[in-house]
């Protein structure tokens, strides 16, 4: 190429002297433009470089030392034409300049840079051509872009493209000499048919090099050809596409078409009558584009019923044919044969259809044209599926860029290799940083220049020969070993790896794929468990109660001295595998193993009283028992903790019987106490029955409802009057002492008088809360709900506190509501009162009861809830209904909450439920 653009102006007589006369005058200017050109873009990213037409190479940018790895010095040393470009690529490039010299318009192609460390790189290189003024070439420049990482993404989308299986047409696909890579099923199904077995390279043209020489391999293009195989005919469309490096033949069987054209020439009358039968969309027309015949499969297609067409103007059966039709219609009338792959035709009614068709010309006896034949398909479908197919590449092409994202972010290390010897390995950047590798850099210990982390074995470095990807590529699998990994900086880790055979399609190993996890924190917690687990058998051993671990069959893994003496074993050891048939009499050991299956099956823990009979004796033991599970979460057995309480029980026996010697002496009074009551309230009951409506007589049972309560409101006003009483008293002798003492003075006589009056107005204030409290409400009014609540807890709170119950009230504003404020009132005492009772009746250890206020859709609520274990599934239905108690007649009259009910439901128009909780029952009034 050096002397292509010298031979430019070798026949120029003047050129020598032009030449002098340029380097006398304008070599100055030329040498400034380079150097200001070299300025400007030596701290360009882009590498940049000229070359002269002798092969000297002058300014190079920076960019360009760092892609071919030489310095400024060393490449304006050597010649570009074949110090820097592989002898494969100088052609090309030698044509490309040869091109650009003389059209002068710039020029792109590719081309491989030898670098200075002997590897190649791929550019893309815009070369321009500077002139003089007089249009004589002088240099070279050109901008170079480093395509390394555009190849190897041009690779992987052909190793991963998309190959239509499923096509019902043939497809075949070749490389650039013609060898068949793949064929679908499609084309196996032709080619048994025609008796060919299985050579898919019938269909391979002859000329292909010459169709691969004429194209530019910048664009795609398509060819159309015929090919005879046998009796049959073949219609092949030859697709070809830069962006991968095949040939891909789509195949149509069109032997019927043939042979109709021919059965068309031979004789009219059969081919009138095979158009009519014809399985294709066939029509005859003479010179006036008159139906002269057509197919049943043409009036089918085209929706045309059972139309009879002879005689009618094809224009007027379809006046929306296009006029490019007509014209090649007019074309078939003047003897061409045409054809088209694929037509937009838009029907009248809007609908579309791709029509593929042939026109062929027929001709009378005296071998002119008579008319012509049209051929048609309808290819919509088809059409819809080669643009399904493009779609389904486009979904490919997103789904590979996904997974190679997946892979580039998964925090599992992958490798794969093609490479039959696993010398070179490429992984992901997990498995980078895994092995201490830099990014993009080999993997393999098999390689050149192999990574430099160690692999070790139960403590003995491994060869690269018996590493898993090695291995793998033998073909022999590599399943959950466990290897330790010690990387160049001295990192050691543990890791989990796997790895899998490739195989090609004769079944041969062809490379492999691996993952690696580290579990190095996994393998120092199994050291915690063991350590743990270890701690926790020496706990068993020194703790004083009985303690035994068992599997998920019942037999004892562990036991400690205590159990082991229990069960009449002269050790802990001899207790080991056994179950408890073998320890303990049947009736009990089915009673110990079906708690256990128990515990196992719920994973929840379980306190259990066993009674057992030991050396003639009754005894008492209180058994923890609880599921054991391992590292994974699986039950894997249980636990257990016995302790003996049969002083406990024995205390507990005599505790009961003294309770219920006094709750006999308390029933017999409390009895006394509701016979009165209840004659009082028959009493009441029988002077308003006959004035009262319904309204007046839920108002009587409200009423007796505060009867009910005055009892224990007189109760509760007596102890919180008591110590007043008693501060008063004192008051009252100090006074007198201090009198007789000489020392009473002004002062003191004043502060002794004001505390008095404290306390006076403290009892008044509790009087006038009670008077207020069972005076009965009138009238429905506004009020406020918060300091009813707190009235009803004051008036209760001294005998709640006095049996050490915890009263919580959360109200974070107050709200109001509609309705009578006392029997509001009453309604919350009487629910508070019943929480009171189960608290103390059910000896709650740290028994608490909390109100709670909120607003919820312009509605308040308010909850009352206890931790009292809750009410009986089986009356929880019942607790409303009047005179229901589960108290007994000597502790409740059964009206309080239903007398609560009618407050909140019938009076203010509201709702009140209960519900158990975890801890207890919640009472919930809605209004």
């Amino acid at each position: 190429m050096k002397g292509d653009c010298k031979n430019l102006c070798a026949d120029d007589d003047t050129c020598s002297n032009a030449q002098s006369k340029e380097h006398s005058d304008k070599g100055p200017r030329r040498e400034g433009e380079v150097r200001i050109l070299a300025e400007l873009l030596e701290d360009s990213q882009q590498p940049f470089g000229i070359g002269h037409l002798d092969g000297r190479i002058g300014h190079v940018n920076r960019a360009f030392e760092r892609l071919t790895g030489y310095s400024r010095e060393e490449l304006q040393a050597m010649d570009w034409t074949w110090a820097l470009t592989p002898p494969e690529w100088q052609k090309t490039e030698q044509a490309k300049l040869a091109e650009l010299c003389r059209t002068g318009e710039p020029v792109k192609y590719e081309k491989e840079y030898c670098r200075k460390d002997g590897s190649r790189v791929p550019v893309e290189l815009l070369a321009h051509l500077k002139k003089d003024d007089t249009g004589k070439p002088l240099y070279y420049y050109s901008f170079i872009t480093d395509i390394t990482d555009r190849k190897r993404a041009d690779e992987r989308i052909r190793h991963l493209s998309y190959f239509p299986q499923f096509n019902p047409n043939p497809i075949i696909e070749t490389d650039y000499l013609g060898t068949v890579t793949f064929c679908n099923p499609a084309t196996q199904k032709i080619l048994e048919s025609i008796g060919a077995g299985g050579d898919a390279g019938l269909f391979v043209p002859a000329d292909l090099d010459d169709i691969l020489r004429n194209w530019d391999r910048r664009s795609e293009a398509t060819h159309f050809r015929e090919v005879s195989i046998g009796t049959r005919a073949f219609r092949e469309t030859i697709f070809l596409t830069p962006q991968f490096t095949v040939v891909r033949f789509y195949i149509h069987d069109i032997t019927d078409i043939r042979q109709a054209e021919k059965a068309l020439r031979e004789n009219e009358e059969r081919l009138r009558l095979f158009i009519e039968h014809a399985p294709a969309e066939l029509a005859m027309f003479d010179r006036d584009m008159r139906y002269l015949s057509a197919s049943r499969r043409w009036l089918s297609d085209y929706g045309l019923g059972d139309r009879d067409l002879r005689g009618e103007c094809h224009y007027e059966v379809f006046p929306e044919i296009p006029e490019e039709w007509k014209e090649a219609h007019r074309r078939g009338l003047a003897g061409e044969e045409l054809r088209a792959e694929g037509d937009r035709f838009e029907r009248v009614d809007g609908s579309v259809q791709w029509i593929r068709w042939e026109i062929h010309p027929w001709y009378d006896s005296s071998d002119q044209v008579g008319g012509i034949v049209i051929f048609s398909e309808d290819i919509t479908e088809t059409k819809k599926a080669e643009e399904r197919i493009l779609q389904l590449n486009r979904e490919l092409e997103q789904r590979v860029a996904e997974s190679q994202l997946i892979l580039d972010t998964s925090p599992i290390g992958l490798a794969i290799t093609n490479d039959p010897e696993g010398a070179i390995i490429r992984g992901n950047p997990a498995l980078e940083k895994l092995l201490g590798v830099p990014g993009g850099g080999e993997l393999s210990k098999n390689a050149f220049n192999s990574a430099r982390y160690r692999v070790l074995k139960d403590g003995k470095e491994l060869p690269p020969s018996e590493l898993p990807m090695q291995q793998a590529v033998r073909g022999e699998p590599v399943v959950g070993e466990t290897l330790d990994i010690v990387r160049e900086d001295g990192t050691r880790l543990n890791l989990y790896c796997s790895a899998a055979t490739v195989r090609d399609k004769e079944g041969r190993p062809c490379g492999a794929v691996g993952a690696f996890m580290d579990i190095t924190e996994r393998k120092e917690l199994e050291n915690v468990v063991m350590k743990s687990q270890l701690d926790v058998y020496a706990i068993l051993d020194n703790i004083p109660y009985r303690a035994w671990l068992k599997d998920t069959e019942g037999r004892y893994v562990k036991a400690n001295w205590p159990f082991a003496t229990a069960c009449g074993c002269a050790s802990p050891k001899e207790v080991i595998g056994k179950t408890d048939l073998d320890l303990w009499p049947a009736h009990m050991a089915e009673a110990f193993r079906a708690d256990d299956q128990e515990v196992m099956e719920s994973g929840q823990r379980k306190l259990v009283e066993e009674h057992i009979v030991e050396n003639g004796g009754e005894r008492w033991f209180e058994t923890f028992k609880a599921p054991r599970f391992d590292q994974n979460g699986t039950v894997i057995g249980t636990t257990g903790i016995s302790r003996d309480i049969t002083e406990r029980k024995r205390a507990a026996v005599a505790l009961q019987a003294a309770h219920d010697d006094l709750e006999r002496k308390v029933a017999e009074r409390t009895w006394e106490l509701a016979t009165t009551l209840n004659d009082l309230r028959k009493e009441s009951s029988d002077r308003i029955q006959a004035l009262e409506t319904l309204r007046e007589q839920e108002q009587l049972l409200i009423h007796q409802g505060r009867l009910a309560a005055m009892g224990e409101m007189i109760g509760n006003i007596a102890h919180q009057w008591r110590q007043p009483l008693n501060t008063l008293g004192l008051i009252i002798q100090g006074l007198s002492m201090s009198e007789e003492s000489g020392e009473l003075t002004k002062e003191h006589l004043d502060e002794r008088v004001n505390r008095a009056m404290q306390l006076i107005f403290h009892m008044s204030q509790t009087i006038d809360d009670f008077r207020n409290f069972f005076r009965p409400d009138k009238e429905k009014v506004r009020f406020e709900v918060k300091p009813v609540i707190n009235n009803a807890l004051s008036l209760i709170g001294e005998n709640l506190q006095s049996l050490g119950i915890q009263v919580s009230f959360d109200c974070s504003r107050d709200l109001s509501i509609n309705g009578y404020p006392n029997e509001f009132s009453q309604a919350l005492l009487n629910i508070l009162m019943n929480a009171r009772d189960v608290l103390e009746e059910r000896k709650v250890d740290g028994p608490r009861v909390m109100v709670r206020m909120i607003a919820e859709s312009n509605r308040v609520v308010v909850t009352i809830a206890d931790n009292a274990g809750g009410i009986d599934k089986e009356i929880l239905g019942k607790v409303f209904d009047p005179y229901f108690t589960s108290k007994g007649p000597s502790k409740g009259t059964g009206l309080g909450l239903f007398i609560a009910k009618t407050i909140i439901e019938k009076n203010m128009d509201g709702t009140l439920t209960v519900r158990n909780t975890g801890e207890g029952a919640e009472f919930r009034i809605v209004i």
